[in-house]
């Protein structure tokens, strides 16, 4: 978005206020990392049906044996959840690192071992942020991108991103 009016548009069509949109900053959080998370469906559940129950019900979430970043997750950060097809439609605080540990709301415990404590979660099922190209437009991720090229390895896997991405994502309702 390199206008004004178009950042105004935006701002307007996802409920903001017109000076609500946030600019690129450095952290003021005592180092909080931001981080993006996809989730697909499990078995009978649906991504959406998996973020509502492991965030919004048991405060928890889980993390594969070798889902990027699952070293450098650690209480205090922030992580919003991509469900696939669908768009951002959480985001909670992390209270915990991921510990070694069953839980029995985790399907899948071999694939998902790492569990850690959420709190502060906001679920906004029904009004996802959609990722399309006006969007990826305003993300520090996409700078010297073409936002509406390939746009999968953004949410392919768990990526840290920047606040400004991470408030963009959430319609800054953190």
């Amino acid at each position: 978005m390199s206008n004004d009016t178009e950042k105004q548009e935006w701002a307007a069509a996802n409920q903001l206020g017109p000076n609500s949109i946030p600019e690129p900053s450095e952290s003021s959080d005592g180092g909080a990392s931001f981080w993006i998370y996809p989730v697909r469906s499990l078995g009978e559940e649906s991504a959406q049906e998996v973020v509502k129950t492991l965030v919004a019900k048991e405060g928890i979430f889980a993390f594969g044996e070798r889902t990027p970043g699952r070293k450098h997750l650690k209480p205090g950060d922030w992580i919003c959840f991509y469900a696939t097809g669908s768009g951002v439609v959480a985001h909670a605080k992390v209270l915990s690192y991921p510990e070694r540990k069953s839980h029995p709301r985790v399907g899948y415990l071999w694939d998902y071992p790492w569990v850690f404590a959420l709190g502060e979660a906001n679920l906004y099922l029904n009004d996802p942020v959609v990722i399309d190209g006006r969007v990826r437009a305003w993300l520090d991720s996409f700078k010297n991108r073409d936002p509406n090229r390939a746009w999968a390895w953004f949410v392919h896997s768990t990526r840290r991103i920047s606040r400004h991405d991470f408030e963009i994502l959430t319609r800054n309702r953190c």
